[in-house]
């Protein structure tokens, strides 16, 4: 039965206790899980009992790292997933602590998906088809977004911003004439994702250009 032997904080951010059992194996506990079971020194525990306290303690650490990731700026599940398991977290413990999360809604890929799209249409415009890429890889649900999307960027308001976008462009190159203009115009409307029906409609004088 595993015995504690020795009991010390670590300090720093988060804090957290290296306790050393009688086997010489280093464990680091959180404080709350120290308190809640009374670690110290000569404590001894069946090894039912201390697989149960390592099993809480990894899963409130795990809450823990999600809620700092959380902290600093929103994220979808899929990018906590990742996040957690580059620190080394096993994947049942994740999915818990984020099942944890969610119940409380502070993990809702819904809201992150909403957040995202308006902040990269204020900050990023691009086209419906590059944000919809950018949530893919974010690992958000096409039928979620595709609902989003259909309330956030319609047809016309994606029409709006390339035109948007076109006339903040040639504002920019207002030195520059004719053909050479059309085609930076072109590849740069390209490079935000839109397509070919939707930049001839804003540069009608691209319909015979190849």
């Amino acid at each position: 039965m595993p015995t504690i032997q020795k009991l010390h904080m670590r300090r720093g951010r988060p804090e957290r206790f290296i306790v050393t059992l009688d086997d010489e194996q280093e464990i680091i506990l959180t404080p709350e899980i120290v308190l809640k079971y009374g670690i110290a020194p000569q404590r001894e525990y069946s090894t039912e009992t201390f697989l149960d306290i390592l099993e809480e303690d990894a899963l409130r650490q795990a809450k823990d790292q999600a809620m700092r990731y959380l902290s600093r700026r929103p994220h979808s599940r899929f990018e906590l997933i990742r996040k957690m398991r580059e620190k080394g977290f096993r994947m049942v413990i994740i999915q818990k602590a984020l099942d944890e999360l969610e119940k409380i809604d502070l993990v809702n890929d819904r809201d992150f998906a909403r957040a995202f799209i308006l902040n990269e249409l204020r900050l990023r415009p691009v086209s419906r088809y590059l944000l919809t890429q950018k949530l893919n890889q974010r690992g958000i649900q096409k039928e979620l977004y595709e609902l989003l999307l259909d309330e956030l960027q319609t047809e016309e308001q994606e029409l709006e911003l390339a035109r948007m976008l076109a006339d903040k462009f040639l504002k920019s190159h207002s030195r520059e004439k004719g053909q050479k203009l059309r085609e930076k115009l072109l590849r740069f409307l390209q490079t935000k994702g839109f397509n070919w029906e939707q930049i001839r409609q804003i540069v009608p004088s691209l319909d015979n250009d190849g």
